[in-house]
Parts: structure tokens; C-alpha cells; sequence
């Protein structure tokens, strides 16, 4: 199956989302497929099997043979509001549909961030005729979310960029993302049906490093950002558990670009004596600070439901680490969890994080192996092999249809 992949990662959006389609482009090479990735940029496709496909760089500020004009500042502004409109958008497209006449691949497979390669991917179906998955590594707007991240303030949004994604989501011939929720959220927030073509398919924990296991520290590590996800009831949790556990528990380990602020929000809570920052280091390093740690946290914010699967979770499960996961009472995580264990779930709770916390920091070696055998049976949802094998399921059916 030769599969043309419109992702059109640039500079700005290099994060965890470009490193999970460049795993899922290196997954669907395993399950056999040829890929041709049209991207902008994208520095996670290191790995990228060049005997299994090909990689087209977009760049608007070279090109000069498309025949796609620069923009003016009209143009830029309209690119903002209609993210179809701009040029790298444009020359995508322009770029795709001189793969699809030459070459004729089997399907066209987009992927955001940016949203703006749904919009080709739109373009290019709708001319071409090709089957077309759309993948969304979230609902799109953030206003469909639940506080903290959405709002209500509809109103703001350009029309052109809802419009649009509704004409992404109603043409695609299928649509896919994270979790089940996700696709419920969207069906209500855009009053449309997506059933028979929403899949919920997990991401790749999986990594080309395996880290060893060696219990170095007691620390509860968390990865990334804390930004509307810290709630006092978890900092009196981790303040009580660290007053009554002394020789058991260092503390908690923030990893990651913003450790000031994160430091600075300790302090403020009182926990600077027990916190400990770290800026961030890259990936194969952080693995290692995981597979050494006490305990590995994921932290969500303090919402009614969770929509997401955050790929640290995913990651996470090849760690061999006890998962710590502050989640709400309705969450794919916590599902995962209460399937598979290798980990525990607490909702935004003093009581039930302080639990939470006794049970990963207060396990005997059998308990310990019994959790690290768990997490095998976890992590079998996220390897290249079993989600690859999800993707190509889909994008069978899609070609087969058609």
C-alpha cells in the first residue's frame, strides 16, 4: 500500500505530536506500507525509512518552480483566519496532487498539528477521489474541551475555521483519534454523526531505546508541563505524604522547559523544600530518569471527564516504573489502569492521591514485580506493531471500500 501522509509539522509546532506521527509513519513502514510524507519540517523523522517511502519538504521561501505566489500581508492575515489559505497549505497541495497523478498512491492519510494539513488533505481528496483518514491528536477547537482548556467564548473563533474543519470531518471517509471521547465531544460539538468512520486508536509508547530498570531515587517524576493542571488538594497530598513517609519519599521531580515557573509555583505552595526542577533533557535521558524514579506521575487537571491519552502515558508503560495518574473519574487512562493495572488512578482528591501514593511507594518486591508485570500486559496497546497493525486495519477498509 503506498500511503501519501500530508503532515505539515513546521518549526514552531516540533512537539510531542511530531514525534508521535513520526512513530506512526515508522509503524505503518513496518506493517509493510510505502509512505510519501509531505511535511514543512519536521526533525523527529530521523528514523524514517528511506527504502519505504520518501520525505517532500514544503518550504514557500525557496520554491520557486510551483507556480504558488508569496504572500502579501492580506494574504497572511487570511492565512490566520482560513489556515487552507496559506501558502505553505497551498503548495502542499500543489505538491500532492503531482504525487497522486504519478504515482497514484492507494490513500491520503493528514495529520495535525497544524489543522492546515486536513485542509489539503481536503483539497487533495476532493480532486483525486483518493480514500482520506483524517487524524486529530485532539478535538478541534480547544473550546469543545472541558475547563480548564475549553471555553465558551465561541464567539471568538473565526466561522472560516470551524466551517472548515466541519467539511474536514463530514468528507473524510474516516476520522481518527485518541480516545472514544474525543470522538464524542466532536459529534456534539458539531452536531454531526461520525459513526461507522471515528476510530479511536491509542498512541506509540514504544521507543527504539529500552530503558533498564534501576531503582535509584524515591522521587515521583513527572515530564512536561504542569500549566492548569496543579490543584492544592495534590500539593497537600504530597506535603502530608512526604511529613509521614520521610525515609520512603524524596519528593517530586519536574522535568521540563518551564522547572522556574514550576519551582517558583512550589514555593508559592509551600512544597520548595520537597520539589525539584529540571530543565529539559532529551528524550533517551528522560526514559532513564523514569525507569529510575520511585514512581512516574501523570498528571491531568482537575476536570469533569478527560478526553485525552497523553503519549507520556503511553510511554510510561514500557518504563517498568510505577504510573502515579491524577485523573479524573471518567478518563481513558483510568480505564487502561483498572484493565491492565500496572499503576494506580486518584482523582483531584487529598485522600485519594495520599492513597494513591502509599500504594506506588509502599509496595514490597513481590507487589513491585507483580506491577512490572502488569505494565507488559499494558504496554502491549502501544508498540509499533499493534497500533501500526490499527492504522493499516482502517486504511484497508478505506482502500477496499472505494
Amino acid at each position: 500500500m503506498h500511503i501519501l501522509c500530508i503532515t505539515l509539522t513546521g518549526k514552531q509546532n516540533q512537539g510531542a505530536r511530531a514525534i508521535q506521527m513520526a512513530k506512526v509513519i515508522r509503524a505503518l513502514q513496518g506493517q509493510g506500507a510505502y509512505v510519501t510524507v509531505i511535511t514543512s519540517q519536521n526533525d523527529k523523522l530521523a528514523d524514517f525509512n528511506h527504502q519505504a517511502g520518501r520525505i517532500i519538504y514544503v518550504d514557500p521561501a525557496r520554491d520557486t518552480a510551483s507556480g504558488v505566489k508569496g504572500k502579501s500581508l492580506i494574504g497572511k492575515l487570511a492565512g490566520s483566519i482560513f489556515p487552507g489559505m496559506d501558502r505553505t497549505t497551498r503548495l502542499a497541495v500543489t505538491k500532492a496532487l503531482e504525487v497522486a497523478e504519478t504515482e497514484r498512491p492507494d490513500c491520503i492519510f493528514s495529520s495535525s498539528n497544524p489543522v492546515s494539513s486536513h485542509f489539503a488533505g481536503l483539497k487533495v481528496a476532493k480532486i483525486t477521489g483518493l480514500p482520506w483518514l483524517a487524524s486529530f491528536s485532539d478535538p478541534k477547537p480547544t473550546t469543545m474541551l472541558p475547563p480548564p482548556y475549553g471555553s465558551k467564548l465561541k464567539r471568538l473563533i473565526p466561522k472560516g475555521y470551524t466551517s472548515g474543519l466541519r467539511k474536514v470531518l463530514q468528507q473524510c471517509d474516516a476520522v481518527h483519534m485518541p480516545t472514544e471521547i474525543c470522538l464524542e465531544i466532536t459529534e456534539k460539538f458539531y452536531i454531526i454523526s461520525l459513526s461507522g468512520k471515528g476510530y479511536a486508536i491509542p498512541p506509540i509508547g514504544e521507543t527504539a531505546v529500552e530503558p533498564e530498570r534501576r531503582l535509584t531515587s524515591r522521587y515521583l517524576v513527572h515530564l512536561g508541563s504542569i500549566t492548569k493542571r496543579l490543584s492544592e488538594a495534590f500539593s497537600r497530598a504530597v506535603a502530608d505524604f512526604a511529613e509521614q513517609n520521610p525515609e520512603t519519599f524524596e519528593g517530586v521531580l519536574f522535568v521540563g522547559k518551564h522547572h522556574r515557573k514550576i519551582q517558583a509555583l512550589m514555593n508559592k505552595y509551600g512544597l520548595g523544600a520537597i520539589i525539584k526542577t529540571k530543565p529539559q533533557v532529551p528524550h533517551k535521558e528522560a526514559l532513564d530518569i523514569v525507569s529510575n524514579a520511585g514512581a512516574v506521575l501523570i498528571l491531568e487537571a482537575d476536570m469533569p471527564f478527560s478526553h485525552a491519552l497523553p503519549s507520556k502515558f503511553a510511554e510510561s508503560a514500557f518504563s517498568g516504573t510505577p504510573i502515579l495518574a491524577v485523573t479524573p473519574a471518567r478518563s481513558a487512562i483510568r480505564e487502561y489502569l483498572n484493565q491492565y493495572g500496572g499503576g494506580v488512578a486518584a482523582t483531584h482528591s487529598r485522600e485519594e492521591i495520599l492513597t494513591a501514593l502509599r500504594q506506588v511507594f509502599g509496595k514490597n518486591p513481590v507487589e513491585m514485580n507483580q506491577m512490572a508485570t502488569e505494565q507488559k500486559a499494558l504496554s502491549g496497546n502501544f508498540t509499533f506493531d499493534a497500533v501500526g497493525k490499527s492504522y493499516m486495519e482502517v486504511l484497508t477498509q478505506l482502500t477496499d471500500r472505494k
